[in-house]
C-alpha cells in the first residue's frame, strides 16, 4: 500500500514539473486561467503562443478556439448595446423621419441576425450567453412591437 501512495505522489509530482518546465503547457495553465476570469483577449494571446511551442497541446488548442468564440459573442455584445444607445437617441428626438424609422429597423435587423450566427459552443460562459440572449430579445420585442404590425 505504501508503494502505491509514493507511485501516486511521485507521478503527481512528476506531472507537475511537467507542466512548469514545458513553456507550453505553462502557457496553457496560464492562459486557463484568464479564461476563468474572462479575460479572453489574454487567454487567446497565451494559449495560441502555447498552441505554437507545440501542436499536440490540446489544452492550448481548446482555450484558443473558446477564446475566439468568446471574443465574437462579446464583440456583440457591445455592438448591440451601442445599436441601443443610437436607438435611444433617434427615439427621444422631438420628429422621427422615415430614415430614422428605417436606420433603426437596420439596426434591429443586424442585432437579431447576428444574435443567429453567434458559434454555439457547450464551453461559452453562461453569463456570456445571458448577455446576448437578453440584447437579442430585447431588440426581438422592440422589432416586433414598432415594424410587425405594420407589415401584418
Amino acid at each position: 500500500m505504501k508503494k502505491v501512495i509514493f507511485f501516486f505522489i511521485v507521478t503527481i509530482f512528476g506531472i507537475f514539473i511537467y507542466y512548469f518546465i514545458n513553456d507550453s503547457y505553462r502557457y496553457s495553465l496560464e492562459a486557463k486561467a484568464f479564461y476563468e476570469l474572462k479575460e479572453y483577449k489574454k487567454a487567446y494571446k497565451l494559449a495560441n503562443k502555447a498552441y505554437k511551442k507545440d501542436k499536440y497541446n490540446k489544452m492550448a488548442f481548446t482555450i484558443v478556439t473558446q477564446s475566439q468564440i468568446a471574443m465574437i459573442w462579446e464583440k456583440f455584445i457591445k455592438e448591440s448595446k451601442e445599436y441601443f444607445m443610437q436607438i435611444d437617441l433617434i427615439s427621444n428626438k422631438k420628429t422621427i423621419t422615415k430614415a430614422d424609422k428605417i436606420r433603426i429597423k437596420m439596426m434591429l435587423e443586424i442585432i437579431i441576425g447576428e444574435y443567429k450566427n453567434l458559434p454555439n459552443s457547450k464551453l461559452l460562459d453562461e453569463e456570456l450567453r445571458q448577455k446576448a440572449q437578453i440584447q437579442y430579445k430585447k431588440a426581438r420585442k422592440l422589432y416586433d412591437g414598432i415594424f410587425k404590425k405594420r407589415t401584418e
